[in-house]
């Protein structure tokens, strides 16, 4: 595997510059990440931050001047999202450019590319003490359209809705997007005051993958970040349940064919627990590949389900194993399922499930190096956690887990809440 390890350094309060250097690919990927505890009161309007600061600055007024500037760096590109890691808020801006040795003249696209991003989100374009009045509704408009179409992922829909009933008294169970409601209130003087407070109070982690001169590029990032004010921020602490009372049952109704049992689970454990990767070969075994005991027995033994995956939450230690079923097939799936979780805290794992899990989650990490921005996401997600391996490094751990560790992180998953959505009047 080809080790792009990762050089750390932090330049300003709160605010770190993370570097990985590598000739592999012919671009340059720049990504910042902004995170801030997830709150009802603020996530709406943080979420509607990027897209909004992407419509336009003062040097490049919309988004016509924004492209043409982006066309003349060789096609640069500036995307954004929103995320959220356990109970964190999480917004993410990503930028790359092709390398500067293949632009004519000595062009500088990187410093360009720099330059152009902290133009977009450190010096917006304003009017009377806020944002600017059309850009603010219009992605309002896009904003409220995209959670109301959330719906129409039927899939999605039952696992968020099972995260909601699940994690209801905690900051987990929030959308990362906010609600209609929320987003529907917010003026763009209102905005403007949430992104002042946002940007002082976030934690600023900012991840470069590709060629680059790093005394260079530090200098270029430091000048894009050194006018950034920086304020008192709330500390995060990670809100990690293990146990659980009565389990919680919760049906609904949607005119749909297909049922959708989505099973939540506290895992026991998270990523900031030093054995997580045991937990995480337990997974691959579980539910997360397609030679995994759900896989190959609740859907293609037992024909229980049209697909049935288990998608684990390292950092709030959480695991969810998401089905579509026929409605009158529900108890059998959530037996069978639960009956494959207990087979391996019993100990039923064969050499063969378990050697394919190893290869399955090692071939996993050996393709992070193939795509700078899911190596970016999995450096940032551990770091979060205070961890800073690189995927050969956890490679190695893995092919020194035992079964009796998968056993163990299997031993501290219990069932916390069963979300079933089915046709209307099934």
């Amino acid at each position: 595997m080809e080790v792009f390890a990762l050089i750390k350094e932090n330049i300003f309060d709160r605010i770190s510059l993370n570097i990985s250097k590598t000739d592999k690919f012919k671009t340059n990927f720049l990504s910042l990440f902004f995170s801030v505890p997830l709150k009802e009161e603020t996530a709406a309007e943080y979420a509607l931050l990027p897209k909004v600061l992407t419509r336009g600055s003062n040097k490049f007024p919309d988004m016509r001047a924004i492209n043409r500037h982006l066309d003349r760096l060789y096609g640069g590109h500036i995307s954004t999202t929103v995320f959220k890691r356990g109970e964190r808020q999480i917004i993410g801006i990503f930028a790359s450019c092709l390398c500067n040795e293949y632009a004519f003249e000595k062009t500088d696209i990187l410093k360009e590319l720099i330059k152009t991003a902290g133009e977009l989100f450190f010096n917006p374009k304003t009017e009377n003490g806020g944002f600017t009045a059309s850009y603010v509704e219009s992605e309002k408009k896009n904003q409220i359209d995209f959670i109301m179409a959330q719906k129409n992922n039927k899939n999605q829909y039952a696992l968020r809705r099972c995260q909601q009933e699940m994690c209801a008294d905690e900051a987990y169970g929030l959308s990362e997007y906010g609600t209609a409601e929320q987003v529907s209130a917010i003026t763009p003087v209102s905005l403007y005051k949430a992104y002042k407070r946002f940007i002082a109070q976030a934690n600023i982690d900012v991840f470069f993958v590709g060629k680059c001169d790093e005394n260079t590029l530090k200098s270029d990032i430091t000048e894009m970040l050194s006018g950034v004010e920086r304020a008192d921020a709330e500390e995060f602490k990670p809100n990690i349940i293990k146990t659980v009372g009565e389990v919680k049952n919760i049906e609904e109704e949607m005119n749909i064919n297909q049922g959708k049992l989505t099973l939540g689970f506290r895992s026991g454990m998270s990523i900031y627990d030093e054995n997580y990767l045991s937990f995480s070969l337990f997974n691959e075994i579980f539910g997360g590949s397609p030679s995994s005991k759900l896989f190959m027995n609740v859907r293609e033994k037992l024909s229980l389900c049209y697909y049935c995956t288990a998608v684990p939450e390292a950092h709030k230690g959480l695991l969810f194993v998401a089905s579509g079923i026929e409605v009158e097939n529900k108890k059998k799936a959530q037996d069978e399922i639960l009956a494959q979780l207990n087979d391996i805290k019993n100990g039923k794992i064969s050499d063969a499930e378990f050697d394919s899990a190893v290869k399955s989650l090692i071939n996993g990490y050996s393709e992070l190096n193939d795509d700078p921005q899911s190596l970016s996401l999995w450096y940032y997600g551990r770091m979060l956690a205070g961890i800073s391996e690189t995927p050969e490094a956890v490679c190695q751990k893995i092919t020194n887990l035992t079964k009796e560790d998968v056993i163990n992180a299997a031993r501290g998953v219990v069932l916390d809440t069963v979300y079933f959505l089915k046709g209307a009047n099934q």
